[in-house]
């Protein structure tokens, strides 16, 4: 019995030397491959932004962000590029408040492709390394800062003397839960310059929900996204949205665009297993991907993740799920960007 007690004795001591001179890279390894954004949860303004700002200082080579204008109620709406690449492509998300968990996607794809890109592996045949030194990924994640505090945080988040306005917009109501537009009471994706005359279901004036404006890219939000595309000059757009599990790729396309949006949408739709919406006689415009496709004669594909909660967010449960389907969405486009911009 002695001897088998000093035997493990001895194997312990063994051990724990072992782990004392293990090199500290090996720790240090560990630690730089743990995740900074936590999409499980309720993911607020304030939790980008410092997100954000870890990012870039622990990808310095790779992560840049800039802040590209102000929401309507002073809050910096913030671009961050991931990769080196000249080709450059766009991907964004909560144009509408209750939608933020598609912030949550986006803030993690941009995490996970920075570690993917320093392993040097190739993840389901894409060479990340190689396709974000070719393309460069724009992200804006929160395109509607206002509308989604107003949506997670309540009337408390805002000053009082707006509160009046605020729940006139929402029909009376102090719960806010169901908002989608800025918080002005304009509908962020019904504000593009895309048939936005004959945009259908338009309640004439501010609301939580539909408001198209008064007149195309009046919102500071939509000015400030203009002039970003317009400077990066991206050769596709993914905007996310919430919710159905569905795809939009197309609006007033020519022939040849068509087929060739088509062949990508396709693509898409076999990664996430989304179904693809086909061309209605006549189409609601107004949203970011109908301008893009429009004015840029390029890409531009509006998917919904989730399945549909009502009027409401997605529950955050829905994110595991969520990110299963959409992790190779940016790689893709990037990948095929890059092809797009090769012919120019």
């Amino acid at each position: 019995m002695k001897k088998r007690v000093a035997s493990l004795l001895f194997i312990f001591c063994i051990l724990f030397f072992c782990c004392m001179c293990m090199p500290s890279s090996l720790s240090s390894v560990h630690a730089a491959s743990k995740d900074i954004v936590n999409p499980n949860q309720t993911y607020t303004y304030n939790k980008m932004v410092r997100d954000i700002k870890k990012l870039a200082k622990k990808y310095p080579s790779i992560i840049h962000y800039r802040t590209i204008g102000k929401s309507e109620y002073g809050k910096p709406i913030y671009a961050i590029s991931l990769g080196t690449g000249k080709s450059t492509v766009f991907i964004n998300g909560s144009h509408h408040a209750r939608e933020w968990l598609t912030t949550n996607l986006n803030m993690y794809m941009l995490d996970q492709y920075a570690q993917y890109y320093l392993s040097n592996k190739k993840i389901n045949g894409y060479d990340v390394k190689k396709i974000l030194s070719q393309t460069t990924i724009w992200f804006v994640p929160m395109v509607n800062p206002d509308g989604v505090t107003l949506q997670q945080s309540g009337l408390k988040a805002f000053p009082k003397k707006d509160h009046a306005k605020l729940i006139k917009m929402n029909e009376g109501s102090k719960n806010s839960k169901r908002w989608k537009s800025n918080g002005k009471g304009v509908d962020l994706n019904r504000q593009y310059d895309a048939d936005w005359k004959h945009i259908k279901s338009n309640p004439g004036k501010p609301s939580w929900s539909l408001y198209k404006g008064k007149a195309p890219v009046t919102a500071k939000e939509t000015k400030a996204i203009v002039a970003f595309v317009k400077k990066i000059n991206p050769e596709m757009t993914v905007a996310y949205h919430t919710a159905g599990k569905i795809l939009y790729w197309n609006f007033h396309q020519s022939k040849a665009l068509y087929k060739r949006d088509l062949a990508y949408a396709k693509a898409i739709g076999k990664l996430t297993k989304y179904k693809l919406i086909y061309p209605e006689k006549n189409p609601s415009g107004g949203g970011l991907t109908d301008w893009f496709i429009s004015k840029y004669k390029r890409p531009g594909f509006t998917l919904e993740i989730g399945t549909y909660p009502g009027n409401t967010n997605l529950k955050v449960s829905q994110f595991k799920q969520s990110w299963k389907e959409n992790k190779f969405v940016g790689l893709y486009v990037a990948k095929h960007g890059y092809s797009l911009f090769k012919k120019h």
